[in-house]
């Protein structure tokens, strides 16, 4: 039986990851505030999920002594997945 904790740990990480973006970018007086996408926050804790499902297949454990640990690394392996996911998706998709 797969256990859950892992996904849900990675997708709250997506879910913080996501948040803290878009409160950068709303925070930034020299910037014009976005319009919330639900869409790309969508994406972002699919992406979240996706992470959680690998570690669980891979066998991480989360413990407590190791859950923040486990929370900031997901963090950053969505952000490096997002961004590198974009810029893949601008690579293609760019008109010559």
């Amino acid at each position: 039986m797969i256990e859950f904790q892992s996904v849900i740990v990675a997708v709250a990480a997506a879910l913080l990851y996501s948040l803290l973006w878009f409160s950068r970018q709303v925070v930034d007086p020299t910037k014009e505030t976005p319009k919330f996408d639900p869409w790309k926050m969508g994406a972002t804790l699919v992406i979240g999920a996706c992470i959680g499902l690998v570690s669980v297949i891979s066998g991480i454990e989360i413990s407590q002594a190791g859950i923040e640990a486990q929370l900031t690394s997901y963090g950053f392996l969505v952000a490096v997945v997002e961004q590198v996911g974009r810029a893949i998706y601008r690579n293609l998709t760019q008109v010559e």
